[in-house]
Parts: structure tokens; C-alpha cells; sequence
């Protein structure tokens, strides 16, 4: 497992290396960029694999920056290939190899039967690959903001150099909303169905709830774009609050069923 930690670090490190130079010099990704973040989405979707097979009934938190880290270049990838746009790997590439960073350094873990089942696995992937979008759509968001800052100074040169035109930017910032929406919801989806089937009398908690809310507010600003004309600015503002909105689900403790008490490996050792 080692060996490949320190794979995948080395090879995120590398595409980040080989992006940035070559979007500074203005020239297309060289196949050595491309080939050191492939290895690198390999080798951290097996890391995935091993934890979900090995964990059983716990779930590591560990296993939640590996999964964050495999979503962010997962995402990536999605956006290299199918919107044909390298410009977010300069901050995505980055943040899954802090993630995987952090995954040395975790230690607490928590316990339940339910992380022995395919669908919270499934459920937990496409909830966080869900959230990675909205966070790109809030990157993209902000520099859109900060391209027409710089417009508005003047400072032609600087803004339109680096960073994609603004309409680029807009299209792009409402598909990943749009990825994302549908990506997150099936991961919803997936969760309750789970929930009803593993839990007696399952009730949702305020986690849940709060959840529907995040999906109902994204899908609002798909389905009234056009009559209301969400566009430019107020795009780039709903994005970015979007997101602010849904980090909420990563603080707002889940009902006591669903979740057991953390257990540190210190606290395994007094037991």
C-alpha cells in the first residue's frame, strides 16, 4: 500500500508539474503529462479498491481523503476528456495530492455494518464525486469573477492570457453544475434505497434532509437558467454559494443510527 501512496503522489505531482508549465507556455499537453495522470488515477483507484475490500464492517477515515483524491482525478479526467478543458487541473491535481497526503496521517475510523455493503461504497463515491463538481463549478465561478475584475481595470493582457474567455467560462461553470446535479443525486438515490433496506424503521436525519436540500437547490438553478436568464455573474454568485451550501454536509453530524461512535486506534488499545 506504501508503494502505492507514494505512486500516486508522485504521479499527481508530476501531471500538476507538466500542466502548469504548458499552460503557462501556451502549447498542448506533451503525452508524458498525460501518461503520469493516468498512472496516477490508476493507482489510486486500486488504493480505493484494497480499502473497500479489506475495511469491512469500518470505515477509515483514511478511506474518505483516498476517495476524495479518486473523485477530484476522476473529475479531472471527465473534464480533460469530455469538455476538452485543462485549465481546473492546475488546482484539481493539486487537492487530490493533498488528500492523499492527508490519508498517511488519518487515524480515526468508524464502525457499522452498513460499510460492508456495495451500495454505501457506491453511495459514498458518487455523493463525493458529486460535491467535486460543484467545487470545480465554484473554481470556475471565481475565475470568472476575477477575469472580469481584471477586465474592468484594464488589465487586459493578464486576464485573457491564463484564463479561458468569460463565455467559456460561464458554459463551463453551468455543465459541471449540471454533472455534478446528476452525478449527486443518483449518489442520493443510491443512499436511500440503502438506508431502507439496511435499516429498520430508517428515518431520515437532519444530514438527509439537509442533503435534499442541496439537490433541490442545484436543480432550481438548472431548471430556471434560461427563463430567469442565470447567466454571467449571478451564475458565478449562485455557483459559489452552491458550493458554501453543500460543504455543509461534510460538518452536519448524521442521525445516531446511521453513524456509530468514532473509535481511535489509541481507544482500540485500551479495549
Amino acid at each position: 500500500m506504501q508503494v502505492l501512496v507514494a505512486s500516486t503522489l508522485l504521479a499527481y505531482a508530476l501531471a500538476t508539474f507538466f500542466r502548469v508549465k504548458e499552460k503557462v507556455a501556451g502549447r498542448s499537453l506533451p503525452l508524458h503529462a498525460n501518461l503520469s495522470f493516468w498512472l496516477g488515477l490508476v493507482c489510486n483507484a486500486i488504493l480505493a479498491l484494497e480499502i473497500f475490500a479489506f475495511d469491512g464492517i469500518y470505515l477509515h477515515y483514511r478511506t474518505l481523503f483516498i476517495v476524495g483524491a479518486l473523485s477530484l482525478a476522476l473529475c479531472t479526467a471527465a473534464i480533460e476528456r469530455l469538455l476538452k478543458e485543462n485549465f481546473f487541473s492546475i488546482f484539481t491535481l493539486p487537492a487530490s495530492f493533498a488528500l492523499m497526503l492527508c490519508s498517511i496521517f488519518a487515524g480515526g475510523k468508524l464502525s457499522g455494518g452498513q460499510f460492508a455493503h456495495g451500495w454505501f461504497a457506491l453511495h459514498m463515491v458518487l455523493a463525493i464525486l458529486g460535491e467535486c463538481f460543484f467545487l470545480i463549478a465554484a473554481v470556475s465561478s471565481v475565475t470568472y469573477l476575477f477575469v472580469v475584475r481584471r477586465l474592468k481595470k484594464k488589465n487586459r493582457l493578464r486576464a485573457v492570457f491564463f484564463f479561458p474567455p468569460l463565455a467559456r467560462l460561464d458554459d463551463l461553470t453551468f455543465k459541471l453544475i449540471v454533472f455534478g446535479t446528476a452525478v449527486f443525486a443518483a449518489g442520493l438515490a443510491i443512499g436511500l434505497y440503502g438506508n431502507l433496506s439496511y435499516f429498520a424503521g430508517f428515518t431520515p436525519g437532519g444530514k438527509h434532509i439537509f442533503a435534499g436540500f442541496v439537490l433541490v437547490f442545484y436543480l432550481a438553478l438548472i431548471i430556471t437558467r434560461r427563463p430567469f436568464k442565470l447567466t454571467g455573474n449571478r451564475l458565478a454568485m449562485l455557483a459559489v454559494a452552491g458550493f458554501l451550501l453543500s460543504v455543509g454536509l461534510m460538518v452536519i453530524p448524521d442521525n445516531s443510527v446511521h453513524w456509530q461512535p468514532l473509535e481511535t486506534p489509541a481507544q482500540e488499545t485500551v479495549k
